[in-house]
């Protein structure tokens, strides 16, 4: 019979903080000072899931993220909004992230073990941040692609100049802003929780109270002077 599966408090509370900062940055615009939208703060919630708190975290974030983005394409219409109506462009793509994600940092862990922790997570997130933007942007593209190739929306044709003209501004500011972020609150959030190299919580025993060893003290010295009044009346009784 299998174990039922155990939801801690604490793992709902992250799932909680993540899903608010996808959904928050999915549906509210928000654009930075270049013109390039807020949006990204998701993909990095996606990471962070997928880096500290595992694969499990990571495809809840995954998921949500792509359910935001269909969402955010029907309630914030735009002229690209159509082509995200799809789920295989809108869901399935980010869905993706944190397997490339989770284990590509899992691997660089692995190759990294006798550095120190704080270190090769660090390497391993920059890298699983890397793998992460570069999933996101391929998968959907290539989802675009496939089924709006050739097709024109308002005055925009989908064609090779129109994907090269996102890959030139988003992909490279994604990279740039996940590579930068990611790592550092990566090690950070690992190093609060208390997460060891396999990525599992250390729970540290409590120090003994000054009460405690007064009477572990006293116990030892009571068993003492006990042991050396039978000592006492073993050698009289000898005598």
């Amino acid at each position: 019979m299998s174990k039922p599966i155990k939801i801690k408090t604490r793992d709902i509370a992250i799932a909680a903080i993540f899903l608010s900062m996808i959904f928050i940055f999915i549906l509210v615009p928000i654009q930075t000072p270049i013109g390039v939208q807020m949006a990204f703060i998701a993909l990095l919630a996606v990471i962070l899931a997928a880096d500290v708190q595992g694969f499990g975290m990571g495809l809840f974030a995954g998921t949500s993220f792509g359910v935001a983005s269909l969402i955010s394409a029907f309630i914030r219409p735009s002229l690209m909004s159509p082509m995200f109506y799809n789920p295989l462009v809108s869901i399935v793509p980010r869905m993706i992230i944190p397997i490339t994600t989770y284990f590509s940092f899992k691997l660089v862990k692995k190759l990294l073990r006798k550095r120190s922790d704080d270190a090769s997570t660090y390497v391993a997130a920059t890298v699983s941040s890397v793998v992460a933007v570069v999933t996101n942007t391929a998968l959907v593209l290539a989802m675009m692609a496939a089924f709006n190739f050739g097709k024109t929306f308002g005055d925009v044709k989908i064609n090779a100049a129109f994907f090269g003209g996102l890959l030139s501004l988003n992909f490279v500011f994604e990279i740039a802003i996940c590579t930068l972020v990611a790592p550092i609150v990566t090690t950070t959030l690992r190093v609060a929780l208390g997460l060891d190299k396999k990525g599992k919580r250390v729970i540290v025993a409590p120090h003994t109270s000054s009460e405690e060893k007064i009477l572990a003290d006293g116990d030892a010295a009571s068993g003492t002077e006990q042991g050396e009044e039978k000592a006492d009346s073993a050698q009289k009784t000898v005598v």
